[in-house]
């Protein structure tokens, strides 16, 4: 099988970018910075003091992600023997997707002990058909692959559908992979790396989008991605409190996993099962043992939506895990106090967020009108800059165009959170 999946991809990694390119991001991020600073204290001499206040405690924090992400690196170290069990879920996707990232699994340069395909009790079987026809051939030839086959006879959920391959996995190393995913090929050894510390519990990869180039809105979320993990996730990684392992590219230990698998399997939340947010609930179990850490040499690319239908649908599942598992994640705090101050300044930004951008249109708008929609959109497009900047190596002509995700976030994503949490309960929109 020779499989073609995808462009050449422009990927950066912190521990390849040079001294001028990490000269031009501290410059340009130092220079937005002050002029942010600038406009919060005209805010808080002028029209606004509570959105001034909540500028600067914004600015601040995302500072100091900033700061805590140009000091990580990733581990280098060559991995220890391990046993690595790869499991991919697939529901309703396409035979080429799925046999492109069995391909690309198959092309690593770190030998993998098996690969379970599981179909989640798919209407369109084609998928299925072509791994069953595949595995047929594979195995007329001798391989250090095992590769497992297998459909549950109806849809019961991604997880459910993980969980079959938990339970018979045999390494002790377990890498979850979404079945549109593309791997690197030294993406499993680079993930794995970080397991040379017993400490660590779980690794994630940096996911990109495969289908960047596709529309103006795929670039957008490229961009996002970007942000997610070289800055969020950098930042994160450097206190070794992760508080999501990507879904669609991580790796656990096995005994992190099989501890939990009966409360993973039977999750239940205001009294009603979880159908979603499995890689929030797998990295709390990680979270609760030891360390979680992001490894971005460990590459991957993904399709992202391509439709604004389609991005809804996830950011409702997304969201709705981000609540519940942020809830979860609170408790685990008491017991991990840098996990705690993660999740509480995450929740504390976006409710504060509402208050004051809501609260602020809902008393000046009649006085100031158009001036406070000057204000915000300048002051929107600087903070998406500064979010962003690490972009600018490699595509600075989307990075220009970083204040329209910004809009996006205000119009569309914030929205979308509270209607999360309203429905917080329901499981709709549950699958792709």
């Amino acid at each position: 099988m020779d499989v073609q999946p995808l462009k050449k991809e422009k990927t950066f990694n912190s521990n390849r970018d040079t001294y001028g390119q990490k000269t031009i991001v501290v410059a340009l991020f130092i220079g937005l910075v002050c002029v942010l600073f600038y406009v919060n204290a005209t805010i808080k001499g002028g029209f606004n003091i509570f959105l001034g206040i909540y500028g600067s405690i914004m600015v601040t924090y995302m500072v100091g992600k900033m700061a805590l992400s140009f000091w990580y690196n990733p581990k280098k170290e060559e991995p220890i023997e391990q046993k690595i069990s790869a499991i991919i879920p697939c529901y309703n996707e396409s035979p080429e997707s799925v046999m492109a990232t069995v391909d690309s699994l198959l092309k690593q340069d770190y030998p993998i002990e098996e690969i379970m395909i599981i179909d989640d009790g798919s209407k369109d079987i084609s998928a299925y058909k072509a791994m069953v026809n595949f595995k047929k051939e594979y195995e007329k030839t001798a391989h250090n692959t095992a590769l497992i086959v297998h459909r549950l006879e109806k849809n019961q959920g991604k997880r459910h559908a993980q969980i079959w391959g938990f339970k018979r996995a045999k390494g002790n190393i377990i890498a979850t992979v979404d079945s549109d995913a593309y791997l690197f090929p030294d993406a499993i050894r680079e993930l794995i790396k970080p397991f040379n510390d017993e400490k660590v519990m779980a690794t994630t990869g940096h996911v990109g989008a495969r289908n960047r180039e596709d529309s103006l809105f795929t670039r957008l979320i490229d961009m996002r991605y970007d942000n997610a993990f070289r800055v969020e996730r950098s930042a994160q990684s450097v206190t070794g409190n992760i508080l999501v392992c990507s879904g669609c590219f991580s790796a656990y230990r096995t005994e992190v996993i099989l501890e939990n698998i009966e409360h993973y399997e039977n999750q239940m939340f205001l009294g009603e099962p979880v159908q979603f947010g499995d890689d929030r609930c797998l990295t709390n179990y990680a979270i609760l043992k030891g360390k979680t850490i992001y490894q971005s040499t460990a590459r991957c690319i993904t399709d992202v939506p391509s439709t604004l239908r389609q991005f809804i649908k996830q950011q409702v599942r997304w969201n709705k895990s981000f609540f519940r598992e942020s809830l979860i994640a609170l408790k685990i705090g008491f017991k991990k106090p840098r996990t705690l101050i993660w999740v509480l300044l995450e929740l504390i930004m976006w409710f504060m967020f509402g208050f004051v951008i809501i609260g602020s249109i809902i008393i000046k708008s009649a006085t100031m009108g158009y001036i406070l929609l000057v204000y915000y959109l300048f002051y929107l497009s600087l903070s998406a800059y500064a979010r962003n900047v690490f972009y600018v190596l490699r595509y600075p002509h989307i990075f220009l165009l970083a204040p329209i995700y910004g809009l996006i976030h205000i119009c569309i994503l914030y929205p979308l959170r509270l209607y999360a949490l309203a429905t917080i309960k329901s499981n709709g929109w549950g699958t792709r």
